[in-house]
């Protein structure tokens, strides 16, 4: 199987703009709502949205999802990270850590389903969080997290950058390596 016969399913456009450019145009995606199961436990999460994803498309798909662990929160939001956005907002959601450190690590989990077969590939990424929002580029937590080893924000970050040292392109890269083992 190669990256071209897979389906990359997501409804998040910001997704399929970064997924464009780590994996390069050779991706097929397809924008669909996939209803996502409730847990802290990231494997299952991306697990069974892989599975829906696959009932609708009916051919190989990839789907991706992610964890937002804040050391001082015992690592919430986790996977619900997305409704933290949506609700408080990333300067919000930074504020609740207080005046505890504030050591994150954003885990994406990238989950390749055949109908048969289930491969996940992680890519992590070790960071703190602003206070502040700091950047114009990126989504959701992108403009208050900062890498290990980085002063900026991946919103203050260009896209090559970003899309060297981040969660979401480790992951990718991982199954991008896969695929041409195979």
């Amino acid at each position: 199987m190669d990256l071209k016969d897979l389906t990359f399913v997501t409804s998040n456009k910001n997704k399929v703009r970064e997924i464009g450019q780590i994996l390069g145009p050779e991706v097929r995606i397809r924008e669909l709502d996939i209803s996502e199961i409730q847990s802290l436990d990231l494997d299952q999460v991306v697990s069974a949205k892989a599975k829906a994803a696959f009932q609708v498309v009916k051919k190989p798909v990839v789907v991706e999802d992610v964890s937002f662990e804040i050391e001082a929160l015992n690592g919430l939001p986790g996977t619900f990270i997305k409704f933290f956005m949506q609700r408080l907002g990333s300067e919000k959601t930074a504020c609740l850590v207080g005046h505890e450190k504030t050591n994150t690590t954003v885990t994406a989990a990238v989950a390749l389903y055949d109908g048969i077969k289930l491969k996940i590939f992680k890519g992590v990424t070790h960071g703190t969080l602003s206070k502040k929002d700091r950047g114009t580029s990126g989504f959701a937590f992108d403009h208050i997290f900062i890498p290990k080893g980085h002063k900026k924000t991946f919103a203050e970050m260009n896209a090559e950058l970003k899309n060297k040292i981040s969660h979401r392109a480790k992951a990718f890269r991982k199954l991008k390596r896969f695929m041409e083992a195979e």
